[in-house]
């Protein structure tokens, strides 16, 4: 009897000092983790967009315990992630300043043939370069309504289009718009190009009856400089226009519009 309770004893008193030291061991070296990445992760959205500059949430959350980035670059998460990062931080920190998506894009351009492939802009362009005459124009077929995680975007026609409200400044779309027709800029901008054509006037006018001709009207009525024309197209500065409306006024194709700011939850604009 004694043959087998001797051996088994020997081991159950072995694992029991073993135990002990592996338990004192653990308390000696144990590796002290700092539990600010998880709490600045639960300030952020998660949607992984890639606006503040790094490839995802959790990325930009260790940059900001790290103190390699300013702790506001999180367009999506706004003020309500701006104060939940203050009380992690212990600091005060400010929301950057309200961004919005648009498409410089009316519409109104003529199709060279019908489409019946893939609901994909991007495949769409991958056949004879578009459906679309203007090769700047707008596709229609939602790549940036499917990226979208407000639903902020819907098409109109043969067009995308923001609804303002929504708009959590992402950046989703802008990626996978493939004929780089939406531009991030920020919420106070009011005025904006209906157009993202830079063809010459000839070309353009061929093909959409709202594209902008580069006559430079505008960038002469405008009294702030903010209106200038690059490549037969017209660009408006956000920081220097002040959306006094004139350049509308003039505009012969009417492809400036300004955005009804009392309609934030439409996508309403004013000819």
């Amino acid at each position: 009897m004694f043959t087998y309770v001797l051996p088994v004893a020997f081991f159950i008193i072995i694992g029991f000092a073993v135990g002990i030291i592996l338990t004192a061991a653990n308390h000696v070296f144990e590796v002290k983790t700092d539990n600010t990445v998880k709490k600045l992760m639960e300030c952020l959205p998660e949607i992984n967009c890639g606006a503040c500059g790094f490839p995802g949430c959790e990325q930009y959350a260790a940059a900001i315990a790290a103190e390699t980035v300013a702790p506001n670059h999180c367009k999506p998460g706004g003020e309500k992630a701006a104060a939940q990062i203050s009380e992690v931080l212990g600091i005060a920190v400010s929301a950057s300043e309200p961004e919005v998506a648009f498409v410089h894009c009316s519409g109104s351009g003529a199709e060279k043939y019908i489409y019946a492939g893939t609901e994909s802009c991007v495949a769409s362009e991958m056949y004879y370069n578009g459906k679309e005459l203007c090769r700047f124009g707008c596709v229609g077929l939602g790549d940036c309504v499917k990226v979208c995680p407000n639903g902020a975007i819907h098409i109109e026609g043969t067009r995308a289009v923001v609804t303002p409200g929504k708009c959590i400044a992402c950046g989703l779309c802008v990626k996978a718009c493939p004929q780089k027709l939406i531009t991030l800029q920020k919420s106070r901008q009011l005025t904006n190009v209906l157009c993202g054509s830079k063809d010459t006037a000839k070309i353009t006018k061929s093909a959409c009856k709202s594209g902008c001709l580069g006559c430079k009207l505008c960038e002469k009525k405008c009294p702030k400089g903010a209106v200038t024309i690059k490549d037969n197209l017209a660009v408006i500065n956000g920081d220097l226009c002040s959306n006094c409306g004139k350049c509308t006024e003039v505009c012969p194709i009417k492809c400036i519009v300004v955005r009804d700011c009392k309609s934030a939850t439409k996508s309403s604009w004013l000819l």
